[in-house]
């Protein structure tokens, strides 16, 4: 097994747009098998807790972006499963199951979506895109 740093975790749900959650600590687990099975775990501000419980109680799966160890990797994406949500004083605690998707691929696609979001088009969103590229 390989332990990170979890630096930053985003919320992707279906047909939403992103929400960037503030986390205050974090650590993400290769458990290395065959099944390519990762833990992740972050602790956030306890205002977050009911949403958690809400997302358990609607949904088995959601996919989740994940930068690793320094802020300025590339996001890694996972499908994940809620395991548990745990109240800790003044924070929650979440823990998700997740498998890892084609990192590189959704990436790209990421930044493509978010460049269009953003009003890009023609000559701009060439541009933009490179510049994303290079920073990636």
């Amino acid at each position: 097994m390989k332990t990170f740093k979890l630096v930053s975790l985003q919320l992707l749900p279906d047909n939403q747009h992103p929400t960037e959650l503030h986390i205050l600590d974090g650590l993400i687990i290769n458990k290395e098998n065959e099944a390519n099975t990762w833990l992740i775990e972050a602790v956030v501000d306890y205002e977050h807790f009911n949403l958690f419980k809400e997302i358990t109680a609607d949904t088995d799966k959601l996919t989740v972006s994940c930068i690793i160890t320094k802020k300025d990797n590339i996001p890694a994406y996972f499908d994940a499963t809620i395991a548990d949500v745990r109240k800790m004083d003044q924070f929650a605690s979440i823990l998700f199951r997740a498998k890892i998707r084609n990192r590189r691929r959704e990436a790209v696609e990421f930044l493509l979506d978010t460049l269009v979001d953003e009003g890009y088009n023609g000559e701009d969103l060439k541009n933009a895109f490179k510049e994303g590229l290079g920073n990636k």
